[in-house]
């Protein structure tokens, strides 16, 4: 009798489901340390090396500082949905940009979702 639960084997590309279970390994662990890093520095420091070297900090829209909620919200705003779409990523990047550069305040559309702003220390 046949095993029904085991997959068929492809003999061209053997190892084909192992090369895609470590692509898409790599790529959790990449969003998952890009996610620690972004959300932590933002929690504690209130901005990442970047806009520390640069003089920038993130603030709420009262001056407050950041909770854990608006850390993920900026994080998955910006870095899954604004940039991580295909095809729709240009269309939010290009509205984000024509907002940045048009508003009195600098805020994209990522700054707009979560009601923060980037201001100078």
């Amino acid at each position: 009798m046949p095993n029904l639960f085991k997959a068929p084997r492809d003999p061209a590309n053997p190892n084909l489901a192992a090369f895609a279970a470590v692509g898409l390994s790599f790529i959790l662990v990449s969003i998952g340390i890009s996610a620690c890093y972004e959300i932590g520095m933002l929690k504690y420091r209130a901005a990442t090396l970047g806009k520390m070297a640069c003089g920038l900090k993130v603030v709420r829209a009262d001056g407050s500082d950041l909770g854990w909620g608006v850390c993920v919200g900026r994080y998955a705003m910006w870095n899954i949905v604004t940039s991580g779409l295909p095809y729709i990523n240009f269309i939010l990047m290009l509205i984000s940009s024509i907002m940045a550069g048009t508003d009195s305040e600098k805020r994209a559309l990522h700054d707009r979702v979560c009601n923060t702003r980037v201001i100078y220390k």
